[in-house]
């Protein structure tokens, strides 16, 4: 029963050691815009995602359980090579001209450097996105807002607001280790085709990128990037608005790194 538990979670498909993907790892905090971006950069033909939600995470049932963010997490990475490999090749077979593998993970940021052990080639993006806009964001798609008190509602905003700072410091912190190229959601969706010149994809893979492309992020219409901040943060009293600048006014310095402003 043991070993059927393991294989479960962390299934072991065949894969080819030698067939490989260029993977592009977005490093990404949850709610900022990330699935507009991958699908952006996924008009590609040579371009792919390993799941509708560009997230490998999804393949593996023992990586994406309750305890993702877990540090300590007990992780089998062969697994992870193993089922992401697979999916790779065989959409492969299937179109036979894939060169780059678009893979967004939230998680992925705390465990980068052991993912980037397992495969032979790959480049990194990062992205952020306006704090208040993403704890709105967060608040009303992961809470019943129509169910929650006021305070209730501020105690959810500080811990929202504070796991901006956890996970914007971790990004952070890749940026300067590995000299990944930053893009936020606000410049994103000003001017989309910006992002091309900051790849580091296989020749001509950039080229075949349409920054133009219309995407369907969540229950949106299909439609070019547009930019939801105003709109989402408009949802926000301005009691809670203060409440999210006086957690992040200690970490001033970090909101300056991404250029966002203290309200």
């Amino acid at each position: 029963m043991q070993l059927d538990q393991k294989t479960t979670n962390w299934p072991m498909p065949p894969f080819d050691e030698n067939d490989q993907p260029h993977f592009l790892f977005i490093m990404t905090p949850p709610y900022s815009g990330s699935t507009a971006l991958a699908e952006l950069l996924n008009t590609s033909h040579r371009t792919m995602i390993l799941h509708s939600k560009a997230e490998g995470q999804f393949l593996i049932p023992g990586l994406h359980k309750h305890d993702r963010w877990n540090p300590n997490k007990d992780i089998n990475y062969q697994s992870i090579k193993a089922c992401w490999l697979n999916r790779y090749q065989f959409v492969k077979r299937l179109t036979q001209n894939i060169d780059v593998v678009i893979e967004k993970s939230p998680p992925n940021m705390i465990i980068i450097e052991k993912i980037i052990s397992l495969f032979r080639d790959y480049s990194f993006l990062a992205n952020n996105r306006n704090p208040y806009a993403n704890c709105a964001s967060l608040l009303y798609r992961k809470y019943d807002v129509e169910t929650i008190n006021s305070s209730d509602r501020k105690d959810i905003l500080e811990f929202l607001a504070r796991g901006w700072i956890k996970r914007s410091t971790i990004i952070k912190d890749l940026i300067q280790k590995f000299d990944m190229p930053l893009v936020t959601y606000e410049n994103f969706c000003q001017n989309p085709s910006s992002i091309l010149s900051q790849l580091n994809l296989p020749d001509g893979v950039a080229e075949t990128i349409n920054p133009s492309a219309e995407v369907q992020v969540k229950e949106y219409q299909l439609q070019t990037i547009q930019n939801q901040n105003d709109r989402q943060i408009a949802n926000l009293k301005p009691e809670e608005i203060t409440l999210i600048s006086q957690i992040l006014t200690p970490f001033s310095e970090l909101t300056e790194f991404f250029q966002y402003e203290i309200v």
